[in-house]
């Protein structure tokens, strides 16, 4: 994870943007030639899905989530590089709608680069709070109604309204699959959610996912081992051996959780609606993974 965002600030901001510029659209053009074409009616856009995905990708890595500074910083000094720059509010009503068509290109850009090998079976599972508002305030929001939205941060020792982003971590600290669910549901309730698409999978867990009743039913239809630390007045503890290599592996999925909230600010995605928060989080991860091929392009370019 050492220098994981140091191009960020060491490589030219045309260099970047160029090369997930390439990156995403190669891989949306792939994916367009295998599954159909997405867009269906009306004529083609002057400013492409994915020039849009690669400006919302720049504004998430370097203005914060704040699109009007991004796009404003964009139109004054980069306009050779996005000629057709939307208008703010039609900008965020594409980038809206392309939030399911990002997560898709970070699974084929995974898969394609090697992020995540297909044969890896090990996982390391965490969760992060995503509030969409203050818990005073929670009574106001107009936008997520309903008890589900509302739970408790534990590591804080706060209360949350919002949402939790759940996810999976390879021990190279890819991300492999990502969810967000209502704050009120607790993380062993998504055990399955996160693994349903794979089998044999060993997971890794702090004391948040200790439930032998969701253990015993992944073990049964999916053939997952789950892996949460025994109580600390158990006496069925495990070998000393076994317990620091736990730890040093939980390590990984906190530095990828501390990535994603100091550099990307996935707790704060700053959005209104639904779909608003899909993809600004799907942008977030995919920005988190185009880390590890950056760094290897620009690697390679030396």
């Amino acid at each position: 994870m050492t220098g994981l965002t140091n191009f960020i600030t060491h490589a030219k901001w045309s260099d970047i943007a160029t090369i997930w510029f390439v990156l995403i659209d190669d891989a949306y053009t792939a994916l367009e030639h295998h599954f159909g074409q997405w867009r269906r009616r009306g004529p083609k856009p002057s400013f492409t899905d994915s020039e849009v995905i690669t400006v919302s990708l720049l504004i998430d890595t370097f203005f914060d989530g704040n699109e009007e500074k991004g796009l404003r910083m964009l139109r004054q000094f980069s306009a050779d590089l996005f000629p057709n720059l939307l208008p703010n509010g039609q900008f965020n009503y594409r980038r809206r709608l392309l939030g399911p068509i990002m997560e898709q290109l970070r699974r084929y850009l995974s898969l394609n680069w090697g992020l995540i090998e297909p044969t890896d079976e090990l996982r390391i599972i965490d969760s992060a709070p995503v509030p969409v508002c203050t818990y005073k305030r929670a009574n106001r929001n107009t936008n997520f109604v309903g008890t589900q939205y509302f739970g408790k941060m534990y590591s804080q020792a706060g209360l949350l309204c919002g949402f939790r982003l759940h996810l999976t971590v390879s021990d190279q600290q890819q991300i492999d699959n990502w969810l967000l669910a209502p704050a009120a549901h607790h993380d062993t309730q998504l055990l399955w959610s996160l693994s349903e698409e794979q089998l044999g999978l060993w997971m890794l867990g702090d004391g948040a996912y200790k439930s032998p009743i969701e253990h015993a039913k992944l073990r049964d239809k999916r053939a997952h081992r789950v892996f949460a630390p025994p109580r600390r007045d158990s006496k069925m503890q495990w070998p000393k051996p076994f317990n620091k290599l736990f730890k040093r592996l939980r390590k990984r999925v906190e530095s990828v959780l501390s990535v994603l909230s100091t550099v990307f600010k996935v707790k704060t995605p700053g959005s209104r609606s639904s779909d608003g928060l899909v993809a600004r989080t799907a942008t977030r991860i995919l920005a988190y993974s185009l880390c590890f091929i950056t760094n290897a392009i620009l690697a390679g370019a030396r």
